[in-house]
């Protein structure tokens, strides 16, 4: 009596621990029930095992989950613009289990679930998500693959709805990224055509153009760019930019005087503007639009720089100036330009220090910085750069 009493229980115990060990029916149940995190964990359990791992109801299992749990973090994401996803490669996990699925059964379906042939097409804005989080953290061969995911689901079908250029712009931004020019020229042609407003494309296939050398791309899409839009800031600079690129600088200087105004509330082509006028002698020029551009971006590091770069050439223009009438000129005439080159000097010298804010370790601002200061008779202030370079 008491063995047979032992045995029931050695039965009972081996059926739970059968019914508790992990299976793909226990984890549609959890899916089902809603028990996301724990669906996921007993479906990746099941993938291990060699005898789920052929199954197709396996794979369409995991993939629901995956989808599940990816479109959670994007829900979660729109309504709070800081949160941190929970599963960053659900999304990818999710397209490969749905491919994998249909591989087994191209027919494969479960109840309440999404088959392949519904899911597979309509997966790209979650897809598109994960590649641009790539993009950010700079993995880029990560972002690559992800991407082409995301292409490959949006290309499957008309798409419900569209992105209008942008899934083919980021994808095109990191090929340019790993430096596979061809590629990205492809795919920001491919975001024009999809009708991208985004005038980053346009400034994204020029460079790509230009890194192939070719000169007569460069002009096409500029000019389309331009008819489409003429007063686009970015193009009319890339404009510029392209006349001193085929050694027509003349040309390129015309284009650069008829910037319009506006080009000063973006700080990004006010630089590039201003790096071309710098280029070309452009002092003035550049001085000019750079304080215009100083007063709506004061925080920006980079036109602080380039303000002290225009002040120290102009500084340095004045002073040669004045040591050509030193011997044999008027002395207020070289009083007045000696002057006029301090000031000008003393005013790089402060744009150059607000430069050294945003970037505290730019030992070539600091060298430049400590010329200026002993060049304008500020010792005390050359010796304090000289000890930070030391260190």
């Amino acid at each position: 009596m008491k063995r047979a009493f032992l045995s029931i229980i050695l039965i009972i115990s081996a059926l739970l621990v059968v019914a508790q060990k992990n299976s793909p029916m226990r984890a549609y149940n959890l899916y089902y029930d809603q028990d996301n995190a724990k669906a996921k964990e007993c479906i990746d359990e099941c993938i291990q095992d060699e005898k789920f791992s052929t199954k197709a109801n396996t794979w369409l299992y995991k993939a629901n989950i995956e989808y599940r749990l990816a479109s959670a973090d994007y829900t979660a994401r729109q309504q709070n613009k800081d949160y941190k996803p929970q599963f960053p490669t659900a999304a990818k996990d999710a397209y490969l289990a749905f491919k994998k699925a249909q591989e087994l059964n191209k027919n494969i379906e479960a109840t309440d679930m999404f088959a392949p042939y519904q899911a597979l097409p309509v997966l790209y804005p979650v897809l598109f998500i994960e590649g641009v989080d790539d993009i950010m953290a700079k993995n880029y061969e990560e972002a690559r693959s992800v991407l082409a995911l995301a292409v490959e689901s949006y290309e499957m079908q008309q798409p419900q709805y569209p992105l209008n250029g942008e899934l083919y712009y980021y994808y095109a931004y990191v090929f340019s990224m790993l430096n596979d020019d061809a590629n990205a020229q492809k795919y920001y042609q491919k975001a024009i055509d999809d009708g991208s407003e985004n005038v980053n494309v346009y400034i994204g296939l020029i460079d790509s153009y230009k890194n192939a050398s070719s000169k007569d791309d460069v002009f096409s899409l500029i000019a389309k760019g331009l008819k489409k839009e003429r007063n686009n800031n970015f193009l009319r600079v890339a404009e510029a930019d392209y006349y001193y690129w085929i050694n027509q600088p003349e040309v390129g200087r015309t284009k650069l005087q008829s910037l319009p105004a506006s080009v000063a509330t973006s700080p990004e082509s006010a630089i590039n503007a201003a790096n071309l006028m710098i280029r070309d002698s452009m002092y003035t020029e550049a001085e000019a639009l750079l304080l215009k551009a100083y007063r709506n971006s004061p925080d920006n590091s980079v036109i602080a720089h380039n303000l002290g770069v225009c002040y120290s050439n102009i500084g340095e223009y004045k002073f040669l100036e004045a040591e050509k009438i030193k011997l044999h000129g008027d002395k207020n005439v070289y009083q007045n330009l000696k002057n006029e080159s301090t000031t000008y000097l003393k005013r790089a010298a402060d744009y150059f220090e607000i430069s050294l804010r945003g970037n505290p370790d730019d030992t070539r601002v600091m060298q430049r910085l400590q010329q200026l200061y002993l060049r304008t008779g500020q010792d005390e202030k050359a010796a304090e750069i000289e000890k930070k370079m030391n260190k």
